[in-house]
């Protein structure tokens, strides 16, 4: 058996042209794959074979053969032994992943050099090159290169990827842009620069044919540097597009000449986590002799900077700055050019663009700029001593946002530091759009000659505490609080929102919103707000006026108007202002001429102001007036009337209402009849209701009450009471038996109150215990004593107002005594005369009402009489009996009804006191007396105008 040599795949090392053949000298065997006339028992896997070159024929012959698909290596190393240079012949493509490695050797080109490397494949180079003609990478794959390389010619990443790691290093050594990505029509190229020591020397020029693609990306501390004249070029050719991000601590983009972008195509530039761009001039979107599209640059995260030794001009485009992300310039122009639109956008807490010498210019000729400044973020302006200059030229439009742009949602204010905004002959204008609740806006506003320049107020509160008098335009306030401290020059127009503050401001035009003298927090919120020039009520506006209501020298915002009042621009016929008056506290008082509120100094036109709601003072009601009752002035006051405060009638029959509520009710309407005539008086066999009995009614009442009222007023009243209760016998002699028990209940009346003062509700829950003890005599006499407490909780509300106390606690009491005696008149029939005196009280808690007015109670009390007399009849069989009755009543109330105290006015209401009742009723008992059903109607009139009707529903069980 002879040894058979097995060659195996394995790690294996080829000199010579490349390939293994009859020059072969080092092949490598294994051990394992030695066997005695069998094959290899294992075999070994697949690894990269190192070719040795020393020749650019070896270096072509040995790439053909890798690419030619017939070799089995899946991957290749190529290992210079010599220095090479490459000769201007087309490299072959590269179709498999290969490695050269140059060691101490380098790789140099002598003529112009395509590096083909197919899609989904990676040439890395390890080590020296370099060249001096035109270098281009072509197909879609990936080109490494982790040594130095020195290149003097034009270096051009036309496709795929092209990326410099691990500390390599390339130099291009003309001044014209070698390093082009993207340069052929159609092209789409990257080029990746990442890692600590990774730097490309040279500028750049991407994606400059038509239609093309480019990618620099520059992460993880790589750097691309040049210091030469020519900068980096961005999408100049026309349809194309170029990005260019910059992430990550270290990474850099220095070109100290200019960055341009944009000449005829869109770009972008991206600096993220830390990443640095260096940069001189920078032209977004074209520059000065060029008119170009769009580029759109994001500086976000904190440590991301870019800083321009130059003007930072975004001709077309949006430079956004994030997170902390800072920009510095020497100047910031936006759109500044002709027929440009560009926006600059800084937003968070630490993002900030900062111009060191110059001017922040927004649209200089006919293009139209925004200038964005939100969430905490700042721009400052040569050290706050520079100037926002907006709208140069009479065709531009520029815009300074603070918060949301112009119909967004509103965000948080940025900030400015400058010496002056300054409008030019342009349409421009500071939006205020924020969500703050005191921005405070210092910076003076300059109008130019021509009084160009506007002030939109959409949301938040902005305050103006200096003079603004260099401006001339014109303010309008849509939404939010324009709060102006000092004096404002220009138009006013408030067309919604509120203009509010102790300043003045210019002529006004209102047609929406609020005006709203005063300054919120300060001197208690009053003060006088001045109007420098003719006021327009247009209607649909409010004039917003605390005071603290009282006599006329009470203290109160002022509406000052320096020259006329009027409906319109021409006085024409219009709505007037409603004015809303906010009382501070005032108990109210009596006045004379009244409290002014509104100063007019020239013509003042009759109706255009009026109260949109009451001012109501305590229990006073004030009117707007026009003149004092004397002199007709033109200006405007607050003065008492006649009529006290809508609010007075509803607490005026606050406790009578509840007195309804608490009142008790008579033995037969609480449990029905217990006492069954007969021969004699009946024993419990023979009908009395049983020993222990559990009982629950139902009552519901509806009423209307009038009476001797302060306010003139009347209610009319819906009551409900649902009560349970258990009663037995106590005691029991020859003269008859004591019976004692127990109740809880609930109850609620709602009161609808009128008055020619005001009409408004009342709704009242009540939730009370009671105890009850009651005699029924042999001899047919009985005495009911009844008492109860009840806790009581109140919702009062005014018609004219509204609400004005939501859930006041309160408390009733109440005390009963009746008598009767049933007395038979033959057969079933008998009469029972009776007499009832009962006692309630009620009070509440004391209350100040939104009006500052203090509500307390005088008195609650009532003690009312009742004398009737009931005709009954009464039928029985063997385990049923009946018991229907008919009942008259007189009524009459000893006390004088129940008073209110309002903020010192004393106000009453004393029912009428003479009543009369008629009803009817019965009880039904089955299954032996053990069950009975029991309830009455009955129906009340005082002759004066009161009346009422009331029904109960019982039930009760023997047990």
């Amino acid at each position: 058996m002879g040894i058979n040599f097995i060659s195996c795949p394995e790690y294996t090392k080829y000199s010579g042209l490349g390939k293994p053949s009859s020059s072969i000298v080092g092949l490598k065997l294994s051990t394992s794959c030695i066997a005695l006339g069998i094959s290899c028992l294992m075999q070994q896997p697949a690894s990269a074979a190192e070719y040795l070159v020393s020749s650019e024929a070896q270096l072509r012959d040995t790439l053909a053969d890798l690419s030619d698909g017939t070799n089995p290596d899946p991957s290749a190393v190529i290992i210079l032994q010599n220095d090479i240079a490459v000769s201007a012949t087309p490299l072959p493509t590269i179709t498999k992943s290969l490695t050269i490695d140059t060691g101490s050797f380098t790789l140099s080109a002598s003529g112009d050099t395509v590096l083909d490397v197919e899609a989904g494949q990676t040439l890395t180079v390890n080590g020296n090159i370099a060249g001096s003609n035109l270098f281009t990478k072509a197909g879609d794959g990936i080109a490494v290169f982790t040594g130095s390389s020195v290149y003097s010619g034009i270096y051009t990443v036309n496709e795929g990827v092209v990326e410099y790691r691990d500390g390599a290093q390339l130099n291009t050594e003309t001044s014209s842009p070698t390093i082009n990505v993207a340069r052929g029509a159609g092209s789409s190229g990257s080029l990746l620069v990442t890692g600590p020591g990774t730097v490309l020397y040279g500028p750049l020029d991407l994606a400059s044919g038509a239609n093309s693609q480019a990618l620099v990306e520059i992460t993880n501390g790589g750097a691309i540097i040049y210091n030469g004249t020519d900068g980096l070029r961005a999408s100049t050719g026309a349809g194309s597009t170029s990005s260019v991000i910059v992430s990550g601590a270290g990474s850099l983009l220095e070109a100290t000449s200019r960055i341009e972008s944009g000449y005829s195509s869109e770009a972008f530039f991206t600096v993220l986590d830390g990443g640095r761009i260096n940069s001189g001039r920078v032209d977004f979107g074209g520059h000065s002799f060029l008119n170009g599209v769009s580029t759109i640059g994001v500086v976000s995260g904190a440590g991301s900077t870019w800083e321009s030794s130059g003007t930072f001009g975004v001709f077309n485009g949006s430079l956004s700055v994030l997170d902390q992300g800072q920009v510095t310039a020497t100047a910031l122009d936006i759109a500044a050019g002709s027929g440009r639109a560009a926006e600059v956008f800084v937003s968070g807490a630490g993002s900030s663009i900062t111009t060191t010498t110059g001017n922040v210019r927004i649209s200089t000729s006919s293009g139209q700029g925004e200038l964005t400044v939100a969430q905490g973020g700042r721009v400052t302006v040569n050290d706050g001593a520079g100037t926002i200059a907006i709208t140069s030229s009479a065709s531009g439009r520029g815009v300074l946002n603070i918060g949301g742009g112009e119909g967004e949602a509103a965000q948080g204010a940025g900030f400015i530091e400058a010496a002056s905004i300054n409008f030019g002959a342009g349409e421009g204008a500071i939006i205020f759009n924020h969500t703050e609740t005191g921005y405070n806006f210092d910076i003076p506003i300059i109008s130019n000659a021509d009084g160009n320049g506007a002030i939109y107020q959409a949301a938040g509160r902005t305050i103006f505490n200096i003079d603004q008098l260099g401006f001339t335009g014109f303010t309008s306030v849509y939404g939010g609080t324009l709060e102006v401290n000092g004096a404002l020059g220009g138009v006013m127009n408030v067309f919604g929102g509120t203009l509010a503050g102790i300043g003045a401001v210019g002529p006004t035009s209102h047609t929406g919103g609020n005006i709203a003298p005063g300054i919120a927090g300060v001197n208690n919120g009053l003060g006088d707000l001045t109007i420098a020039g003719d006021y327009n009520g247009q209607g649909g506006g409010a004039l917003l006026i605390d005071t603290v209501l009282g006599g006329d020298d009470s203290l109160t915002d002022h509406l000052i108007i320096t020259g006329n009042t009027q409906f319109g621009s021409n006085n024409s016929d219009g709505n007037p202002t409603q004015v809303f008056v906010t009382n501070l506290g005032g108990v109210g008082g009596q006045t004379v001429n009244g409290i002014r509120i509104i100063q007019v100094d020239g013509a003042s036109q009759a109706g255009l102001f009026t109260l949109g709601a009451p001012a109501i003072g305590g229990a006073y009601l004030y009117g707007l007036f026009q003149g004092t009752p004397t002199v007709v002035d033109g200006d405007w006051y607050l003065r008492t009337t006649d009529i006290l405060a809508p609010t007075v009638p509803v607490y005026e029959n606050y406790p009578i209402v509840m007195l309804g509520l608490t009142e008790l009710p008579t033995l037969q309407q609480r449990v029905g009849d217990r006492y069954w005539p007969g021969d004699e008086v009946a024993d419990a066999a023979a009908g009395y209701a049983g020993p222990r009995n559990l009982w629950t009614r139902i009552e519901g009442a509806h009423g209307h009450v009038e009476g001797e009222s302060t306010t003139g007023a009347s209610y009319d009243s819906d009551r409900f009471l649902l009560q349970v209760g258990i009663d037995g016998l106590l005691a029991e002699n020859g003269s008859g038996r004591l019976i004692g028990g127990f109740n809880a209940q609930y109850g609620r009346v709602d009161a609808d109150i009128s008055s020619d003062t005001g009409s408004g509700d009342s709704s009242t829950d009540s939730y009370g215990v009671g105890a009850t003890l009651t005699w029924y005599g042999n001899d047919g006499i009985y005495v009911d004593g009844q008492a109860s407490v009840n806790r009581l909780s109140s919702d009062l509300s005014a018609d004219a107002v509204g609400d004005l106390a939501d859930g006041n606690d309160g408390v009733g009491y109440a005390f009963s005594i009746e008598a009767g005696r049933k007395i038979g008149v033959g057969g079933s029939w008998s009469l029972t005369p009776q007499a009832q005196l009962a006692y309630t009280s009620v009070d509440f808690d004391d209350f100040t009402d939104p009006f500052g007015a203090t509500v307390s109670l005088d008195s609650g009390d009532s003690l009312k009489g009742r004398i009737g007399v009931a005709l009954n009849h009464d039928a029985a069989d063997a385990d049923r009996r009946s018991h229907v009755y008919g009942i008259a009543n007189l009524t009459y109330e000893f006390l004088n009804g129940t008073a209110v105290d309002v903020a010192g006015v004393n106000v009453a209401f004393e029912p009428d006191s003479f009543g009369a009742e008629l009803g009817v009723g019965g009880t039904y008992r089955w299954a032996g007396g053990k069950y009975a059903l029991y309830g009455e109607a009955l129906a009340s009139t005082s002759f004066e105008g009161s009346h009422g009707v009331k029904g109960t529903l019982g039930f009760s069980t023997r047990f």
